[in-house]
C-alpha cells in the first residue's frame, strides 16, 4: 500500500504553517519561522517554501490521478492557488523588485487567514478533480 498522496498532503500542511507563519507580519511573538529554521537563511528559505508548495500541490494531483489533467477547472484552481500564494510572499516579491510594500496589518491579518484555508481547500480539490476513475468508479 502506498501513501504518497498522504505524505505529500502532510508535506503541503506543514509548508502551509511554514509560509502563513514565516515573517513576523503582525508582533514579533508570531511568526518568523525564517529564522527559527535558518538563521541568515530567511532570503534562501522564502524562494524554496513557495517553489515546494507549487511542487508539491502539482504532484499531488498527479499522484490521485495518472497524469495531470489540464483542463478549465484544474487551470483555475491552479491560478487562484498561485494568486493566494502571490498574497501571502507579496512583501518578498517586492523586496526582490525593490518596490516599498508597507501593507497594514489588517492585510496581513486577513492573507493570513485567507492564505491556508483556500489552499488547503483548493490542494483537495485539485487531487480530486484529478483523480482517475477506474472502471468501478464509473457507476
Amino acid at each position: 500500500m502506498s501513501y504518497r498522496s498522504e505524505i505529500l498532503a502532510f508535506a503541503f500542511g506543514m509548508l502551509l504553517i511554514f509560509l502563513t507563519f514565516g515573517d513576523d507580519y503582525l508582533s514579533i511573538n508570531i511568526g518568523n519561522l525564517d529564522t527559527i529554521f535558518g538563521l541568515g537563511l530567511w532570503p534562501v528559505l522564502d524562494v524554496v517554501w513557495p517553489i515546494a508548495t507549487i511542487a508539491i500541490f502539482l504532484l499531488y494531483g498527479r499522484e490521485k490521478g495518472n497524469g495531470l489533467k489540464i483542463n478549465s477547472t484544474t487551470v483555475l484552481l491552479f491560478l487562484s492557488f498561485l494568486t493566494v500564494l502571490m498574497l501571502i510572499d507579496a512583501d518578498d516579491i517586492a523586496f526582490v523588485l525593490r518596490i516599498p510594500f508597507n501593507e497594514p496589518k489588517t492585510y496581513w491579518i486577513i492573507v493570513m487567514l485567507v492564505y491556508p484555508v483556500y489552499s488547503g481547500v483548493a490542494f483537495f480539490l485539485f487531487g480530486k478533480i484529478n483523480q482517475a476513475k477506474t472502471p468501478i468508479q464509473k457507476k
